[in-house]
């Protein structure tokens, strides 16, 4: 199976890493020629949580590059909000034969895929790993809570799908194949959408806001609200979920979510996809999300200040 990996980033750089090391002909693909540079001089370098340190990686600076290695799989690791972007770039040499894999956070990113490539093609990965890069082409693994889940939207990805996730859970990435991946989506996005743009906001990191008994309220709150909406749009999470959660984030230390980074380098941000697209199913269920809406207005004016001020 020839693989390239569009974005990167923590998430990009951890899949390349562990997919080479399966024996697959991974091509790394990246416009940031600071990654890809250090990526052809270095390799690709794993700390912390998984220690690693994997060379002999091809990369390529162009989405259009890749349309030279023929390839089965194209993993799209960037950020929802520039996601449809990669997207009309990969178009311009489809040729009706790779699958899309869609490897980030947020609600619906495959629907997105499937109204491009249709939905035979595509397959969705939720990760349960974060990090942030710490230089060049080294990543610092923050945490990692097995296992990552993969799909495919119709059975003809299924084998692409069931193929990734064991030679990812064979080089201890350890990735579970599950027929519908809608409740694991939403438990993602529900945790991503308590504290992500909260730490956005406020400049801290998850420690930070856990720790603060102000915050600690608002993200219970936040999670609460999405739990109604999930189920009131037919997800069906467990009972002690909640409780879970709250657990689960309180030991995430401090970790910079991808968020708060994005909005520190002046980037857009995926809240959209995130608190949003939670506000967007509340309003076709009925339910009010006053928090979440409140955070992507936030979030928002935090983006793209200059757009809102009167002259």
């Amino acid at each position: 199976m020839k693989i390239g990996v569009i974005g990167l980033g923590p998430v990009g750089s951890i899949l390349t890493a562990h997919l080479h090391q399966a024996g697959l002909q991974t091509i790394a693909c990246d416009i940031n020629p600071v990654i890809t540079d250090a990526i052809s001089r270095d390799g690709i370098q794993l700390t912390h949580t998984i220690e690693a340190s994997v060379r002999g990686i091809p990369v390529c600076r162009t989405v259009t590059g890749l349309g030279m290695y023929d390839l089965d799989l194209v993993i799209v690791a960037v950020k929802a909000s520039v996601m449809e972007a990669v997207f009309r770039e990969l178009q311009s040499i489809d040729q009706g034969r790779f699958r899309v894999l869609c490897a980030q956070n947020g609600i619906d990113n495959e629907t997105a895929a499937a109204a491009v490539f249709g939905p035979d093609r595509v397959l969705r990965m939720v990760i349960n790993y974060a990090g942030n890069m710490a230089g060049g082409s080294t990543v610092f693994v923050s945490f990692f809570h097995p296992p990552n889940y993969i799909t495919a939207l119709t059975e003809k990805s299924a084998a692409v799908a069931r193929q990734v996730a064991a030679n990812l859970t064979r080089q201890g990435l350890q990735t579970e194949y599950v027929s519908d991946i809608r409740r694991q989506v939403w438990e993602k996005a529900i945790l991503n959408s308590a504290l992500n743009a909260v730490c956005a906001i406020t400049r801290r990191t998850m420690k930070d806001v856990m720790d603060f008994p102000g915050t600690l309220d608002l993200v219970e709150g936040l999670l609460r609200e999405s739990i109604d909406v999930a189920t009131g749009n037919g997800i069906h999470l467990p009972e002690d979920f909640l409780d879970r959660s709250m657990t689960y984030l309180k030991t995430a230390g401090h970790h910079k979510p991808s968020m708060l980074a994005d909005m520190e380098g002046g980037r857009r941000t995926e809240v959209d996809w995130l608190n949003g697209k939670v506000a967007e199913y509340g309003k076709r269920a009925g339910i009010p999300t006053p928090l979440n809406t409140a955070l992507t207005a936030m979030v928002h004016l935090m983006e793209f200040p200059s757009e809102y001020r009167e002259a």
